[in-house]
């Protein structure tokens, strides 16, 4: 179980994805195999590009299956269902909506839903407030209207397009888009991995999946797919400390981090765990005996309520005193 998660939650949790496969039988609808990517790293782009990879920019939200049918159909219009057998059709209907009559023919489409933010960003903190409804209300729609973000076509017409390479299943992406409007859209795909990295890098964004051209769509991990996540770090000073047991005789749990506003206000940005090696736990018990203590953190983004997502202890760094730890080293639209 999760930490921190209550009992009843958890049990809520499976009874739902119970329900939900239930209602997938009934429905005549299988459940989806997803084709994974492996993890690589920022190191990997130049290598991956030479071995005939493209690269989609990728879209932080929610793992869709697709189905859409058309209306001489006695299908459901509309099905999608994320990775672990969840029904979302109820929760996200405005994407429903621009499904509904998509095309004359049946889809089956492979996506991230993601509800953008008020720069036009995919924001996952945001996308969470949407699954946390099982059905989504009017006010919830309007407030926080999510996205399909498509990456991919398994089935046109009922014919599984599975077998054909990538790049020519980009091309009927890309086809298929062509009559799209509103909440849908492909996304973004270069051949030159550069390109999207540096919009990743700007706009602070996930990273980018590297994909083999050649490669078909095979359920489960494969290598024919790359995830490379980019990550941001900042220097932060320790404001707190949380001990596992007595404090200063017990081992660190969480470090609670700090940034210097212009002002020199302290701005509380989350805490991280202290789950790190003997060697740093050593150096972090040295500085809180001498503060300040400054370390690098690393994160995968600053939420609109401002706090670092996925924080990361990654070192202590001596060098950077406390006005180093400014929030100038922020994304200018989170500062």
């Amino acid at each position: 179980m999760p930490w921190g998660q209550p009992q009843d939650q958890h049990q809520d949790q499976h009874r739902d994805q119970r329900d939900a496969a239930a209602d997938l039988t009934r429905a005549g609808v299988s459940q989806p195999e997803f084709m994974l990517a492996e993890r690589g790293t920022e190191q990997d782009l130049d290598r991956l590009a030479a071995s005939g990879y493209a690269f989609d920019l990728k879209v932080d939200g929610i793992r869709a299956l697709v189905r859409v049918s058309p209306a001489a159909s006695s299908d459901p219009a509309v099905v999608m269902t994320s990775r672990n057998g969840l029904d979302l059709t109820t929760r996200f209907p405005e994407l429903v909506e621009s499904l509904v009559g998509l095309a004359d023919v049946s889809l089956v489409l492979d996506a991230e839903i993601a509800v953008p933010d008020s720069m036009g960003l995919p924001s996952w903190p945001l996308t969470q407030r949407r699954t946390a409804q099982k059905a989504a209300s009017v006010a919830l729609v309007r407030d926080l209207p999510a996205r399909l973000y498509v990456f991919d076509v398994l089935e046109v017409s009922r014919t599984a397009t599975t077998g054909e390479p990538f790049v020519r299943r980009r091309g009927m992406l890309e086809d298929l888009a062509m009559g799209w409007s509103g909440r849908l859209g492909p996304t973004v795909c270069a051949t030159d991995p550069w390109v999207l990295w540096e919009l990743v890098r700007d706009h602070s964004l996930e990273g980018v999946v590297a994909k083999r051209q050649n490669s078909p769509y095979r359920p489960g991990r494969s290598r024919d797919w790359v995830k490379i996540k980019a990550t941001q770090t900042l220097s932060c000073l320790v404001g707190g400390v949380e001990w596992s047991g007595a404090a200063g005789t017990s081992e660190l749990r969480s470090l609670q981090l700090f940034l210097v506003d212009p002002s020199g206000r302290l701005v509380a940005v989350g805490n991280a765990s202290a789950g790190v090696s003997a060697g740093m736990r050593r150096q972090l018990r040295a500085g809180l005996r001498h503060p300040p203590l400054i370390v690098e953190v690393e994160y995968a983004e600053v939420t609109e309520a401002g706090v670092l997502r996925h924080p990361v202890v990654r070192a202590v760094r001596t060098d950077v005193d406390v006005l180093g730890a400014s929030t100038d080293q922020l994304p200018a639209a989170r500062r």
